[in-house]
């Protein structure tokens, strides 16, 4: 090297250091470590015997492709109880997008008559080229303080998108001291949610409770009137300035069941001749945000009357969609002029809709003809028998 130019040599040396130091840091400042890393804020917690705890885990996708992520128990104490939750089932797998984090619920059971001690618990995430381990430390003691709970009767309801569905909940203070809990809800746009008391009527978003009681709440959760048929998962919370608790609440929308039976244009009236047979052109709507099944139709006209459709029952009618039917009106021959009433119905399992026509019937004008003819026959006959007696 000494028979290198001195700025030569000052280059080279400078080109060695930060290959050294690229080295000794792993190369970090330029690449990510591809992976999946498995975590959850609070590793270790103090239990009671027969208590029930809930870790939150989170996975998180570093460059790996978007997959899905096994969840395993790789130790458990021999007479414990453990599983995964996400949206309220029992998982083993959680789907991750490439460098997003997904979480699950770790629920664990630690029997009755677990000994006082500390215990350890392995959790795996295992994807296709990677995996993570993390351990979960429980220290069991009689003395523990159990974690205060937010418990709900029957956390799924189903129902039409028109209904109000009310969850019955328990608040459970089982912390050692009075507390004073704000309760809230995260819904999706357009819902609300009001918090009562147990057999009261007064809405309240806060209450405070003595340690080691309880209060039963109603929920009151009320969708959007346009809401679509599916599950919708609302978080509802009571927050304490020691604690958070939690549970999650479910409302499976069905969908509410509307029909309307009308014209294109809305006019619910026609003209007809007695005798003869009129096509009137009807428009059934499905207005309601579920699926109709089986419309069929249906008629009430007077007497001697008839009335078909074409077609007489539609299969499905989707949410917000309509169809066009003929219906065919057919007035009694003998049928005087004048306006009558046809009552017609399009009738589904869960909705149903009538419309009523007023139809101004005509006589035919050969029934006019033919009577104009008889009249002239009676003058005729009347003149005939005037002139043939009346020379008497």
């Amino acid at each position: 090297m000494k028979h290198l130019p001195a700025v030569k040599r000052l280059g080279l040396l400078l080109v060695m250091f930060t290959l050294l130091v690229w080295v000794l840091t792993g190369g970090n400042q330029a690449f990510a470590a591809n992976g999946l890393t498995l975590s959850t804020s609070y590793p270790g917690l103090t239990v009671k015997p027969g208590e029930t705890v809930r870790f939150t885990l989170e996975i998180e996708n570093s460059g790996l492709p978007s997959q899905g992520i096994r969840l395993v128990t790789r130790s458990l104490p021999e007479g414990w109880n453990s599983e995964f939750q996400g949206g309220g089932r029992e998982v083993h797998q959680v789907f991750v997008k490439r460098g997003e984090t997904e979480t699950v619920t770790y629920q664990v059971e630690i029997p009755a008559q677990a000994e006082e001690g500390t215990y350890q618990i392995q959790v795996g995430a295992q994807g296709s080229g990677a995996m993570d381990t993390l351990t979960l430390e429980l220290q069991v003691s009689k003395k523990a303080q159990l974690a205060s709970k937010l418990l709900a009767q029957y956390p799924e309801l189903q129902g039409p998108s028109t209904a109000v569905f009310v969850f019955k909940a328990d608040l459970i203070n089982n912390s050692s001291q009075e507390q004073s809990y704000s309760l809230s809800a995260a819904t999706p746009p357009g819902w609300s949610v009001v918090f009562k008391p147990s057999y009261e009527n007064k809405q309240i978003a806060s209450l405070s409770l003595e340690a080691g009681k309880s209060q039963g709440l109603e929920i009151e959760v009320s969708p959007p009137s346009n809401v679509k048929a599916g599950e919708y998962r609302i978080p509802v919370r009571a927050v304490s300035a020691a604690e958070t608790v939690e549970t999650e609440l479910t409302v499976i929308i069905t969908g509410n069941y509307e029909l309307k039976l009308s014209t294109p244009n809305g006019l619910l009236s026609f003209s007809a001749t007695a005798g003869q047979e009129k096509a009137v052109t009807l428009e059934v709507v499905n207005t309601g945000s579920a699926d109709l099944k089986d419309v069929k139709f249906s008629s009430w006209a007077p007497t001697n009357w008839t009335v078909t459709f074409e077609p007489d029952q539609i299969p499905v009618l989707a949410a917000g969609e309509s169809q066009e039917i003929k219906a065919y009106v057919q007035p009694d021959s003998k049928a005087l002029a004048g306006d009558y009433v046809v009552q017609m119905t399009a009738r589904a399992p869960e909705a149903s809709s009538q419309a009523e026509f007023r139809v101004s019937v005509k006589t035919s004008t050969l029934w006019g003809l033919v009577g104009l003819a008889i009249i002239l026959a009676l003058a005729a006959g009347l003149y005939r028998i005037f002139k043939v007696y009346g020379r008497r």
